[in-house]
């Protein structure tokens, strides 16, 4: 076998989000600990929430504190940290790990790659992160998207130097689909229940105050039918008080942010999202694997997602509509039944996190040539 290749990943946060699991499960996977040597450098040490997850299957874990007055000296540390590891390869996730850990290019040498993953449309993200990130994007030896959509807005926006990109691959987002398995789901009883959810990093893009108007509309429809919002974020506030006004305190259960969310998708039967803009959502791949039916806003990612009769896709949010959709299931529990099974075959045959580690394995070496 090859020699291990030394990688040094880094992110701003390592909490609950997509791209933060993503990781997580990557570091967990047989090919990949066997192949990489992993160092996981997080800018933002007060949220750490993955952090005793990952350190079972990864060499050292390093955080830093660039949210507090110590700014300069902990970013100084970070970019020691990185030149004195000796990487091979530097993988970046998300704004802010982006235009921050390219710098440390500067001391590493030519030997060092640097590749960054795109996991949002970049047209989206606040305009200190769109143009930081838009500046910088030339240094990456190599960009990954994580889904055709997401390449085609970058290609959008390119302008001479401006989101410049070299050696661009679309790597797809995939999931663990034996860890994420339900088979209780023909023992459920739509006529009677059904339980709609959701799991996610509550953040303005995902409109959790949408989510629940159509919890709203539901309920007053079929009051039987149950809620479920798995997750926390800067929406919290925004959500509890859209639950106020709406009426609806008590009938939607908010747990909080689980670190079990192979638990949460057990309970929860159709997979409601009603975002603004999305990359590929991990969390929604997750819901489908473990044969959640979705019902999605059809935008970003979410487009190149063919799985035609299978749950509902919105391109216009209109609540009572999406409500009649999600309700109909309890009227027809054979359609329910049948999405279901299909909603795990699509996630088995097009979205698996083997395809997705090993191809990210071969990048790593394709680069080090």
């Amino acid at each position: 076998m090859a020699d291990k290749i030394k990688v040094a990943h880094v992110i701003r946060v390592f909490s609950y989000g997509g791209a933060e699991v993503l990781l997580r499960e990557f570091f967990a996977q047989p090919e990949f600990k066997e192949q990489v040597h992993s160092d996981l450098f997080v800018l933002d040490h007060k949220k750490l929430g993955l952090k005793d997850d990952v350190t079972p299957n990864i060499n050292k874990f390093y955080f830093y504190k660039i949210t507090t007055w110590k700014f300069l000296v902990e970013y100084i540390r970070f970019l020691q940290d990185i030149k004195k590891g000796n990487y091979d390869i530097v993988h970046m996730h998300l704004p802010v790990a982006g235009w921050m850990g390219v710098v440390a290019k500067i001391f590493t040498g030519k030997k060092t790659k640097y590749i960054y993953s795109e996991h949002n449309l970049v047209n989206f993200y606040s305009k200190y992160n769109y143009y930081l990130s838009g500046w910088t994007y030339g240094f990456f030896d190599s960009v990954i998207y994580v889904s055709h959509e997401v390449g085609e807005v970058i290609r959008k926006v390119q302008k001479g130097w401006f989101f410049k990109t070299n050696h661009p691959v679309t790597i797809l987002n995939g999931i663990d689909t034996n860890k994420f398995h339900c088979t209780h789901r023909h023992e459920l009883k739509p006529a009677e229940t059904l339980t709609i959810g959701l799991v996610a990093r509550f953040r303005p893009q995902k409109r959790v105050d949408r989510w629940a108007e159509v919890a709203a509309e539901i309920h007053k429809k079929n009051p039987n039918i149950k809620f479920l919002m798995v997750g926390d974020g800067p929406s919290d506030d925004l959500l509890r008080q859209r639950i106020k006004e709406l009426n609806i305190e008590g009938v939607i259960e908010l747990p909080g942010m689980l670190t079990d969310t192979y638990a949460a998708y057990k309970r929860i039967d159709i997979f409601l999202l009603t975002s603004d803009f999305e990359g590929l959502p991990l969390a929604l791949l997750e819901a489908m694997s473990c044969g959640c039916v979705p019902v999605i806003s059809n935008v970003g990612g979410i487009k190149q997602l063919d799985f035609g009769g299978i749950g509902h896709k919105f391109d216009e949010f209109v609540t009572a509509d999406i409500a009649d959709k999600i309700v109909a299931y309890t009227q027809q529990p054979e359609k329910y039944f049948d999405e279901s099974d299909r909603s795990r075959e699509f996630v088995i045959k097009y979205y698996s996190l083997t395809k997705q580690v090993n191809e990210i394995i071969d990048l790593y070496r394709e680069l080090m040539k």
